[in-house]
């Protein structure tokens, strides 16, 4: 062989390679339900306190899992999914507001999240397997802490709660807040593609210099973290195509104002629901309300927090 020849079969290899990378798909298969729910009280609490015990190795003090309950089961227990990057922080207030209400609230880390260090690249093995594993945890957890699961998930959080809904008949109640199953003005097709890519090359850092900083918060994002999500999702996609959700209810909340989501992305899966028998709710915020993506964060506009509160309330059934 000559070096030309060499050369050209290098070439050929790498574009092999790439095209690999980019068009070859991703498995899901490893994405299914592994269901483990407590037989009881006594046992879920049993779960959460070795969840603890792990945290209290790596995690930041200010940032843990956290377990609002009566000291027994209560009619209806909440479970809430902060999105990527952020914490249960996220969701403390309105855990805190339901608890009032008589509710027990579990609001759990997700993986690899709130670490000591606070560096984004913490997230940059992050796995759909372990946000899988994390899920089927989760409600595993919260099915002991009452008779009725309810559970909330705003961005990445909400890709996880559909899973949830469509694989885990404990679930009562699934509300997808601004859910992350697809990016804002890109197409289903090229979100795959990246989807694809960043799964497979080595994760780096996105970071934005305008992204306030928040000591309960990773700042910026992963690549990683993103196509990991979007794998889940894809997930999901694929079972709500064939399966009937496993959820009585499903809640998809949007605002006409997304700037970081696709919106289009939480039609077709609210579509793949319906057709399957799913009882579906949508909602969006108007855009007169100009609601932006995340709008319960404790850094919030609190009138806009106020407005999404009353209107998550609303729809699951705990108004006034």
């Amino acid at each position: 062989m000559t070096v030309v020849q060499a050369l050209l079969a290098a070439a050929g290899l790498l574009l092999l390679a790439a095209a690999l990378i980019v068009f070859a798909p991703l498995s899901v298969g490893r994405l299914w339900p592994r269901p483990n729910p407590a037989a009881d009280y006594e046992e879920a609490m049993r779960r959460v306190a070795a969840i603890a015990a792990a945290e209290d190795e790596v995690c930041n003090p200010r940032i843990r899992s956290l377990l609002l309950t009566h000291g027994a089961p209560t009619a209806r227990a909440y479970l809430f999914i902060h999105g990527t990057t952020n914490s249960p922080v996220q969701f403390e207030e309105l855990g805190r507001l339901l608890h009032a209400r008589g509710h027990n609230v579990y609001i759990p880390l997700m993986p690899r999240h709130g670490r000591k260090s606070m560096r984004l690249a913490e997230l940059h093995g992050l796995r759909a397997e372990e946000l899988r594993a994390y899920a089927d945890a989760s409600v595993d957890i919260a099915a002991g802490l009452g008779e009725q699961v309810m559970v909330a998930g705003i961005s990445g959080g909400a890709a996880i709660v559909g899973w949830m809904g469509q694989h885990r008949p404990e679930v009562d109640t699934a509300l997808l807040l601004a859910p992350f199953l697809g990016v804002r003005r890109v197409t289903a097709t090229m979100s795959t593609l990246m989807m694809n890519v960043y799964s497979r090359l080595p994760s780096f850092n996105i970071e934005d210099p305008l992204e306030p900083r928040r000591d309960w918060v990773y700042r910026g994002q992963t690549t990683r973290g993103l196509a990991e999500t979007l794998r889940l999702g894809r997930a999901l996609f694929k079972a709500a195509a064939t399966t009937p959700p496993a959820a009585r209810r499903l809640i998809l909340l949007t605002t006409a104002k997304e700037t970081q989501v696709a919106n289009g992305a939480t039609a077709r899966l609210a579509e793949l629901w319906l057709a399957r028998g799913g009882n579906v709710i949508e909602s969006q915020f108007e855009p007169e309300l100009a609601i932006p993506h995340n709008a319960i964060d404790p850094a919030a506009d609190p009138a806009k927090k106020a407005i999404v509160y009353a209107r998550m309330l609303e729809l699951l059934g705990e108004a006034g």
